[in-house]
């Protein structure tokens, strides 16, 4: 869905977005096709320069698309051969004369800061979905597979650390999207952000349904170990046995699924456990408003964009109270939970499941909550600091 700006504030400008591989649906990658898309309808000029893509993934209304068909970002074939890539990286950008670099998530982020220090004049605005999450988590790193990534993540952890921060001095303006990321920012680099820009949400795609008869629990996520899927079904576990007619929806995919669906089956919930691996957005949309609850099982997540989807389609949100999600979900949306404990995940989700059933209008309201974070409104505050950038004579970083 086409988001209609009519303004050309940027106009002139030249914006190169720089995104490392396009290969796979998510928060990070439909945020920077909302940002691009944004800024074209804005008068800028905006290309994404990207090392892999999937065409099934990558279409964005006047917004060129700039593929080097190398190795994803993750493998060794990139790491091993980091100058190379890093070379022509550089050529692309400099034929392609941006005014302003925008880089996303690790590694584009030293990709944009390792070019700036050989062209200091380039202005250079990071959008920050989280410190680089590989080198600063050590759930990130504890959730890397196989074994050989885990260890040898953890054991360059204090080198990279030091290059990344030395690196992110070559940022002209940081946005995070969230204030808990904003939060975690000044606390890695020291370095506060200049606004946040909350991912949005597409209104006339995640609406309430017309389903009268809501059956069942969702869950959208990658299937790892960070995102705590296991945790999930050990909570719906005990949720069944007061809630029989419940079914636990699963939708995602990743290298944790074989043993997840072990779980289920060693906890007698095989049955009811339904994994739908990837769905569309319109099948996505869909499961929502069927749903009576959405769960949400990471912790201290940078923002989380399917509780604020399932909001959207009038799906209360349980999640805990750490990171992004605080700053979405209140009482008139869902509940938050302080505890780590399946007992009290359990004893909350079968409270509110009850509530739900005695206040059916309940429903009704749930998804006002995400008509602030509508895309129109979250991206709003990122053109004057573009305008900012690219017209200030700023200082050159060292």
């Amino acid at each position: 869905m086409s988001i209609p700006f009519e303004k050309n504030e940027l106009a002139g400008k030249r914006l190169l977005i720089l995104f490392p591989h396009m290969t796979m649906p998510g928060g990070a990658l439909n945020y920077t096709l909302k940002l691009a898309e944004f800024l074209s309808k804005k008068g800028a000029t905006v290309a994404i320069l990207t090392l892999r893509n999937d065409p099934k993934y990558t279409g964005c209304p006047g917004v060129e698309l700039l593929c080097l068909d190398g190795p994803v970002t993750s493998s060794i074939w990139y790491w091993g051969l980091l100058p190379f890539w890093q070379m022509r990286l550089n050529a692309r950008i400099t034929e392609w004369q941006p005014d302003l670099l925008i880089p996303q998530i690790f590694p584009a982020n030293w990709w944009g800061w390792l070019y700036k220090r050989s062209h200091p004049k380039l202005k250079l605005m990071w959008v920050c979905h989280e410190p680089s999450a590989f080198i600063h988590s050590p759930a990130w790193i504890a959730a890397l597979r196989p074994y050989w990534k885990r260890w040898l993540a953890s054991a360059l952890r204090p080198l990279l650390a030091a290059i990344d921060m030395r690196l992110s001095r070559h940022t002209d303006g940081l946005l995070a999207n969230s204030k808990h990321t904003a939060a975690m920012a000044q606390k890695v680099y020291d370095r506060g952000a200049d606004a946040i820009i909350y991912p949005g949400i597409d209104m006339t795609l995640f609406r309430p349904g017309k389903y009268k008869d809501r059956a069942g629990i969702v869950t959208v996520a990658q299937l790892t170990r960070f995102k705590r899927i296991d945790f999930l079904l050990r909570v719906f576990a005990q949720v069944s046995e007061k809630h029989d007619h419940l079914v636990f929806n699963i939708v995602g995919r990743g290298e944790h699924e074989k043993s997840l669906r072990a779980l289920a089956g060693e906890l007698s919930i095989a049955s009811r456990v339904i994994f739908h691996g990837s769905l569309d957005d319109e099948s996505l949309a869909r499961l929502y408003q069927r749903s009576q609850l959405f769960l949400h099982g990471s912790i201290e997540e940078p923002f989380g964009m399917a509780p604020l989807e399932a909001i959207a389609s009038g799906t209360p949100a349980i999640a805990h109270r750490s990171g992004g999600p605080q700053e979405v979900i209140d009482l008139s949306c869902g509940r938050l939970i302080d505890s780590l404990s399946v007992e009290a995940w359990s004893a909350e989700v079968s409270q509110l499941l009850f509530t739900l059933k005695r206040q059916p209008e309940y429903f009704d309201r749930v998804s006002l909550r995400a008509e602030s974070f509508a895309w129109q409104n979250t991206l709003a505050p990122v053109v004057p600091i573009i305008q900012h950038l690219c017209a200030a004579n700023l200082p050159v970083t060292r």
